[in-house]
């Protein structure tokens, strides 16, 4: 019977409208959208890594060697798994012929005529990678980076000069598939043929270059079987061999790093929100000060009055957590649009249920958390003291009141911790946090 009255009475109050409840929706639908937003943004990013991991890795197998080849007999090895394309990477330093100050650090690849095994390079002018990497009139080609014709004050046409040799930019790279799965990049990439490379003079004893195999396997043979195939026949190579589970391990990591910042962020913001709920649920029973007295009045319960206040509470709270995760559910739109090609891919777009979960859970928490001890405090007072309230101050609520919020601030605490990649970090926010509330 008392549930249901509080029920009828809580309907009958929101009749009125939401008007000093519009802070409380906004502070809830904003720090819920920045956690919505972080984990959906993360998701589609990860799903898009998943389904272009073939293109990524540049094959269905890489063995990579540093500061030297591949032996005759390990590129056999390497050839028995399918078709095979060599490229090797190392930095160094470009310069101008016609501008002999004009230097700079650029990532040098030098690739064979296989590459790319998957995916496509995109070039402007559009023409044949082989044709624009080709040795013409005694000068060897190169595809730049844009980056690199704004460093050197270049034009398609002009030449450079790498160690010993020279080379003909003849095209602008626009897409390179394989890009993101590289190491961190210090400079511009100039890309040119694999031969050339040995012809610059910097391939040397001690040299810190990178030797790549990309393998694409025939269909039905297993990544996996071939990897420990390669490991058991060639045990001192002291190759590292990626599958495309491992097609961009850096890519990976930054994504965790980005996602538990953003998280962190938008936890911020719903906990310096969660003020804003307090207030705003306060103001708001401030100024039901003579009704809730005369509930008293007539009878009804401390129980009661916290039943009809706390529906209220619960029924705004669910529609700002609403409105939250509809904007939290477009963050892979959002970060494509605001970021750009500062992403490694585009994020893939869907409603990803976890973080939307996971953002709700917070949502609620927090509205709970900081909603709780002002309805105490309305609910547990004696209806005499209620109307003196009007110009005095209230007492402390009860022992339940400071039992529930306890269990929620440690609920919220440990949801943080235990969702989080990074859990020692996690665990340092929520500490940091609660510093600073208290």
């Amino acid at each position: 019977m008392t549930l249901r009255l509080a029920f009828r009475l809580a309907r009958r109050e929101l009749r009125g409208g939401v008007a000093g409840f519009r802070i409380f929706l906004a502070c809830l639908a904003i720090g819920v959208a920045a956690v919505a937003g972080a984990g959906s943004l993360d998701r589609g990013l990860r799903a898009a890594l998943a389904e272009d991991a073939r293109m990524l890795l540049g094959g269905d197998l890489e063995a990579r060697l540093v500061q030297r080849e591949a032996t005759g007999a390990e590129r056999r090895g390497l050839e028995r798994a399918g078709r095979l394309s060599e490229t090797i990477e190392m930095r160094s330093m470009v310069r101008a012929i016609d501008r002999a100050e004009s230097r700079t650090l650029v990532e040098l690849k030098g690739v064979d005529g296989a590459y790319p095994l998957v995916g496509a390079m995109e070039l402007s002018p559009a023409r044949p990678l082989a044709e624009v990497l080709e040795r013409q009139d005694g000068t060897w080609g190169a595809a730049v980076d844009p980056v690199l014709l704004v460093r050197l004050g270049l034009r398609v046409g002009d030449r450079v000069q790498v160690g010993e040799a020279t080379f003909r930019v003849r095209a602008v790279i626009v897409r390179e598939p394989d890009r993101v799965a590289n190491a961190l990049a210090l400079g511009p990439r100039l890309l040119v043929a694999r031969a050339a490379v040995d012809e610059t003079g910097l391939v040397r004893p001690g040299s810190l270059t990178r030797s790549l195999y990309r393998m694409a396997l025939p269909p039905g043979v297993s990544p996996e079987r071939e990897r420990d195939r390669l490991t058991r026949d060639f045990p001192t190579s002291g190759w590292e061999i990626r599958g495309r589970d491992e097609a961009a391990p850096g890519v990976q990591t930054f994504l965790g790093n980005m996602t538990l910042f953003l998280t962190l962020v938008g936890l911020t913001a719903l906990l310096v929100g969660g003020i804003g709920i307090a207030n705003a649920v306060k103001a708001y029973l401030d100024g039901r000060i003579r009704t809730l007295a005369t509930l008293k009045c007539v009878g009804a319960t401390g129980g009661t009055v916290f039943g009809v206040y706390l529906i209220q509470i619960a029924v705004l709270a669910a529609a700002g957590i609403a409105i939250g995760l509809a904007l939290g559910a477009a963050g892979p739109l959002l970060g494509n649009w605001l970021l750009g090609d500062s992403l490694p891919v585009r994020a893939r777009f869907d409603v990803y249920a976890a973080p939307l979960a996971l953002a709700a859970g917070f949502g609620a928490l927090t509205a709970a958390l900081f909603a709780l001890w002002p309805l105490g405090m309305a609910s547990g007072v004696p209806a005499a003291a209620l109307f003196r309230d009007v110009i005095g101050g209230r007492r402390s609520p009860g022992w339940t009141t400071w039992a529930g919020t306890g269990l929620l601030a440690a609920a919220l605490a440990v949801l943080t911790v235990l969702s989080a990649e990074r859990r020692d970090l996690a665990g340092w926010f929520v500490v940091a946090a609660a510093v600073s509330m208290l």
